[in-house]
């Protein structure tokens, strides 16, 4: 990753594109904010980016720490519950449906 300090070097736009088109490019402001510009079509490189992310590492951290956890059904329910309360009927996807046997289980 090519990393960018916006302080020190004086680049056009058009050049950090150039360097993107490459490799994921990280940005650093002056006030040192950090941004990541990488190519969104590229699999391997958004991959890459997150993990190069300190802060999207830290989310999964906190979020493998948490003990709470949302079963799948009571997720399908909401949606449902919501989805009714917007007016709108969902056709059933086998796909969604994450809590019965099949594609999640690997059978």
């Amino acid at each position: 990753m090519k990393s960018i300090n916006l302080v020190k070097e004086q680049i056009d736009l058009s050049q950090i594109i150039h360097f993107a088109e490459k490799e994921s490019v990280l940005l650093v402001t002056k006030d040192g904010h950090e941004f990541i510009l990488s190519l969104v079509d590229n699999f391997e490189t958004e991959v890459e980016t997150l993990r190069n992310s300190q802060a999207f590492q830290s989310f999964l951290d906190m979020r493998m720490k948490s003990q709470v956890r949302i079963p799948i059904e009571e997720i399908e329910r909401e949606i449902e519950e919501e989805l009714k309360k917007e007016g709108k009927q969902q056709p059933p996807n086998p796909l969604l449906n994450l809590s019965g046997a099949g594609f999640i289980n690997g059978e």
